[in-house]
């Protein structure tokens, strides 16, 4: 008896944590100002779930120099799991003036999420001949948010008996 209502309180715990997370959709660049020939970064990130059929938008007045790239990370800190979920790509603008990558969308629990255009700026001038981009440095932000430090758990006391 004990056991069963073990298990259906671990299994109600899992279900609340699950329920608690909210899903958040982003897209993220490094720069939103750039050069004719300027290599930067986007990543299309879900948070709090998992993609079923991910629609990457075309990335029209792009080159794409590198990517795509998926990352999966999983988190549970005193039982709670944080999950999120990227592709990243590194692109090239090939024209100057106002560029918009069109939203992105993504299946999630059925339902369809999308996200805003991503709009960036790019002068109407090239970069340095002798530009190499770093395509060594990391694509992905591998550190995870800061975890709270514990409280110190309180001195056990012990008392000894002698027979």
């Amino acid at each position: 008896m004990k056991k069963n209502l073990f298990i259906v309180l671990i299994s109600v715990f899992a279900l609340n944590v699950n329920a608690q997370q909210d899903i958040i959709f982003s897209a993220n660049i490094d720069k939103d100002t750039l050069r004719i020939g300027e290599v930067f970064k986007i990543e299309f990130a879900l948070e709090g779930g998992s993609f079923n059929n991910v629609d990457i938008p075309d990335f029209d007045g792009f080159e794409i120099v590198s990517g795509p790239y998926q990352s999966m990370e999983t988190q549970i800190v005193n039982g709670a799991i944080h999950q999120r979920i990227s592709y990243g790509f590194r692109l090239r603008p090939t024209r100057s003036g106002e560029l918009i990558i069109r939203p992105a969308t993504a299946q999630v629990k059925g339902e369809t999420i999308m996200i805003d255009p991503v709009r960036l700026y790019v002068l109407n001038e090239k970069v340095n001949p002798n530009y190499t981009p770093n395509l060594q440095e990391e694509f992905f932000d591998l550190s995870f948010p800061p975890t709270p430090t514990p409280p110190t758990p309180p001195k056990k006391k012990r008392k000894t008996i002698k027979i």
